[in-house]
């Protein structure tokens, strides 16, 4: 059973590979298209020979047939001098082109996250510089203050130096003051031998009871 499965497979005559066949084989649709790229390169290089051959030609008399003829030796000589590839030079080259597109596409994957981590890291940076600077003016603000107060203590210690000036000056002239008993330089003699009083309130004294019967003071 396992032959006839087999021989019932068909077998591709391009790669050789059972499964599919020519007309729908992978390698064919590859070389057919990088055909057509081939001949639109060759077509452009054509054209742009044609018409740079023509821009140096100094002469504005030429025919439409020189310029074609010059087109077609062009194209001649690229016939003659392209390459032909083989299909595993191309499948090699295609291969390292892929490679080369996935190492890409990983460097931009990573470049986009370092973007996206960076990004965050400015808008954490820039709300720290937020706070910082709410931080400063409110420094500056407590500054303001302290002067306030520097000028307010300063006024406080002239009111206290005045103060105690004329706290001075008045014990001075109480010092100074003569005793009211003193009538000298009123029509009177100066004072001699006055006994001055120091104290002119005497405390109430309270009656003392005394007991008849124990002769004891405080009780009757």
């Amino acid at each position: 059973d396992e032959e006839s499965s087999k021989m019932e497979e068909p077998t591709c005559y391009e790669c050789n590979k059972p499964g599919h066949f020519k007309n729908k084989c992978p390698n064919l649709k590859k070389k057919e298209l990088f055909k057509k790229k081939n001949e639109y390169f060759k077509k452009k290089k054509a054209m742009v020979a044609t018409w740079s051959d023509s821009d140096l030609s100094s002469s504005e008399e030429e025919s439409d047939e020189e310029v074609a003829h010059i087109a077609y030796m062009a194209i001649e000589d690229e016939e003659e001098n392209e390459v032909n590839f083989t299909f595993n030079e191309l499948q090699n080259a295609y291969e390292k082109l892929y490679e080369e597109y996935e190492n890409v596409c990983l460097k931009n994957k990573t470049l986009k996250k370092n973007a996206i981590s960076m990004s965050k890291e400015i808008e954490n940076l820039k709300g720290e510089n937020s706070k910082f600077l709410n931080e400063i003016e409110s420094l500056k603000d407590k500054n303001k203050e302290n002067e306030k107060l520097k000028i307010e203590i300063d006024a406080l210690k002239k009111s206290f130096s005045t103060f105690s000036n004329s706290s001075d000056k008045l014990d001075n002239l109480l010092g100074l003051q003569r005793c009211v008993f003193d009538k000298a330089g009123l029509g009177y003699e100066q004072m001699k031998n006055v006994k001055h009083f120091k104290i002119f309130f005497v405390k109430k004294v309270e009656p003392q009871f005394v007991c008849n019967c124990c002769g004891k003071l405080g009780h009757v």
